[in-house]
């Protein structure tokens, strides 16, 4: 029996048959897998969503690794005489999650044909070490498809567009080639994204020499956008677009990078969560509003009662020197109210 062949006889090992050696792909716009199902244990799953790297992981596992290292070696099929097994590396943490740099090692091996086993350095109650086979069969077509997918994965999140700023000069009547590659992205996302209900085009100026000229100013800018993105293929019925001239600086527009930060769009993305959260935003104000309205009322409608109480009661200085006036100063005695 071979030093490998008796490693295994003291481990629990797991495998796919000959028959079950397949990998499945999963490709969309935000999302692309590569998995393989490995009886009894789990799936083992390479992944890359949308804005974030790749990564590989074992899925599902019924009964992972004990705790302790877990090493990765390359290990030839039977018939690859020509080729001896080699440990990889070693991963110090579980759940097992490879880095960039050992997934891009372990892709190599498999494509190449070699298996991959992993080996727990711990043991279980039983004191048997775990053993995982990560079969090479039918791996390289299925990594083509995978790897198509991956070259056609939108590089960006929801979270990472849904709030644009595009800034632009202040003699601009046209868009730069910056903001419209900021709006390229922003048109591929919203069409691959059915979550996405429509877009908000806010415009602001810096301060011109008149109101009139400073909303002109946005306006222009406001709808040079919208009409981007209508012409690269969003309905129009999606996007609501407004100008606010230089009513909300957010920089003093007395330099110019102030003034060049105050010229700007901006551009939300808005999904069901979003418009959710400007609802209770909305509800929250409202409700505030409405509580210092009713404290004010109330506050005013104490103070009156406070004052027509007092002035029920009190005398005037100018009255009381006419009660003075009336005394009768032989007797004494006042005078009626």
């Amino acid at each position: 029996m071979s030093s490998l062949a008796a490693a295994f006889s003291q481990a629990q090992t797991y495998a796919s048959g000959f028959a079950d050696a397949e990998w499945s792909t999963k490709s969309g716009p935000f999302a692309c897998s590569l998995s393989h199902d490995i009886p009894a244990f789990g799936t083992a799953y390479f992944g890359q969503n949308a804005g974030s790297a790749g990564f590989f992981e074992f899925r599902g596992v019924k009964k992972g690794f004990p705790a302790g290292a877990v090493k990765l070696e390359s290990v030839p099929p039977l018939w690859r005489s020509d080729v001896a097994p080699q440990t990889l590396f070693t991963v110090q943490t579980t759940p097992v999650r490879l880095n960039a740099e050992q997934l891009k090692t372990m892709v190599a091996s498999l494509e190449s044909g070699t298996n991959l086993v992993f080996s727990s350095a711990g043991t279980n109650e039983d004191g048997t070490s775990v053993r995982v086979i990560v079969d090479a069969r039918n791996f390289a077509a299925s990594y083509t498809t995978y790897k198509r997918c991956l070259a056609n994965l939108i590089p960006y999140t929801f979270g990472q567009l849904s709030r644009t700023v595009i800034y632009y000069a202040g003699d601009a009547s046209t868009l730069s080639s910056a903001a419209k590659a900021q709006l390229d992205k922003i048109v591929r996302y919203t069409k691959a994204d059915n979550k996405v209900l429509g877009i908000l085009v806010d415009a602001h100026s810096d301060r011109r020499e008149t109101a009139e000229a400073a909303e002109q100013l946005s306006q222009q800018q406001a709808e040079l956008v919208t009409d981007y993105l209508i012409d690269k293929g969003l309905p129009a019925a999606s996007i609501t677009t407004r100008w606010h001239g230089d009513q909300f600086p957010i920089a003093d527009n007395q330099h110019k990078a102030g003034q060049a930060k105050n010229r700007r769009i901006t551009l939300r993305l808005e999904n069901e969560s979003t418009r959710k959260d400007i609802e209770r935003r909305v509800a929250a104000r409202k409700a505030a509003e409405e509580k210092a309205a009713a404290e004010q009322a109330a506050k005013a409608a104490a103070e009156a009662e406070k004052q027509a109480a007092s002035g029920a009661s009190s005398v005037t200085t100018s009255q009381l020197e006419e009660l003075v006036e009336q005394q009768n100063l032989n007797n004494g005695k006042q005078p009626d109210l």
